[in-house]
């Protein structure tokens, strides 16, 4: 971890996109304790969801190819081969399915061989040095937040930064061992060469699965990536020497994710509340008026008569 952490968990938590997406988090954990039946379903339906959805991510990332939601959805449910699809494929999705459970330990047991375990699942070929400084860097991590009072821990918007700070680190870390593996040729003008985003992709995907289970240790709603969202974060860490202020990285990579974590927690509340008899009336509605608007436009060169004597009703 850098030597400020204070001030740099201080400072993103303070950033306007932070903020706005930590409020929106607010509204989702102020649902809990969930007490209704239906809402309880809900969030378990979503969780069921949201593993397939992380599954296809770290499954794309491990294969390069675009995988079928409804693949990601069968394999889930246990499916060991897809009629059609690549065995690679299915293969994929078993792997990160396994990682993504393996992980979901780290909440209780605060093990980093959790982390390590799930890496191996995902054959990101971590070095001796990598499955080191990973280890370090989350210990620290969690050191800091001890260190510190309730009444800041309770912060939603602190708890994401805190979160982000680890996640650089982590991502820095596997920077380390692709200098290491690949050197530190310039990149193209047109930006990180796609060998060098391919190989970190390879590396941080522990991490980027990880990381949510390492925000459950701080209450902090889990947040999903798209591949080609990863992508994106990753490219900016495999340009050489393009990520030396872990502070400037770090707020970047808050920035940017801040706004998927906005848009994820909206849609876990949404789906919490989510009312199969409200949703059928809304649509009943939605139906009519669209009805009443379709038989308004097709009269609409309709001309009133004006000879034509009223009728009283």
């Amino acid at each position: 971890m850098n030597a400020e952490p204070d001030q740099t968990v201080e400072r993103i938590a303070a950033l306007p996109a932070v903020r706005q997406a930590a409020q929106t988090g607010t509204d989702l954990t102020e649902l809990w304790p969930l007490t209704s039946a239906l809402h309880m379903d809900n969030d378990a339906r979503y969780g069921e969801n949201l593993q397939v959805r992380l599954s296809r991510l770290a499954a794309e990332v491990m294969t390069g190819e675009t995988i079928p939601m409804a693949d990601a959805e069968f394999v889930y449910e246990g499916a060991d081969s897809i009629p059609g699809r690549p065995q690679q494929t299915v293969d994929a999705l078993n792997a990160a399915n396994d990682a993504i459970e393996t992980l979901a330990g780290f909440a209780s047991s605060h093990d980093v061989h959790e982390l390590l375990d799930a890496a191996d699942t995902l054959d990101a070929a971590w070095s001796g040095a990598t499955r080191t400084a990973a280890a370090a860097a989350i210990a620290s991590i969690e050191d800091f937040v001890a260190s510190h009072t309730e009444t800041k821990v309770e912060s939603l918007a602190w708890k994401y930064a805190v979160t982000v700070v680890l996640l650089n680190e982590l991502m820095r870390v596997a920077t380390t061992q692709l200098a290491a593996t690949l050197g530190a040729a310039e990149p193209t003008s047109g930006g990180a060469p796609e060998q060098r985003v391919r190989g970190l992709e390879r590396l941080t995907l522990p991490f980027i699965l990880f990381i949510n289970d390492f925000a459950a240790t701080l209450q902090l709603p889990q947040i999903c990536l798209t591949a080609e969202q990863f992508h994106g974060v990753v490219a900016s860490y495999a340009t050489p020497n393009g990520d030396d202020d872990a502070t400037d990285a770090a707020t970047v990579l808050a920035q940017a994710l801040a706004p998927i974590a906005g848009a994820e927690w909206r849609k876990h509340r949404e789906e919490i509340l989510w009312d199969p008899k409200e949703a059928k009336e809304r649509a009943r509605q939605d139906d009519e008026r669209k009805n009443k608007e379709a038989l308004a436009a097709k009269f609409a060169h309709v001309k009133d008569d004006p000879t034509k004597p009223e009728v009283e009703l």
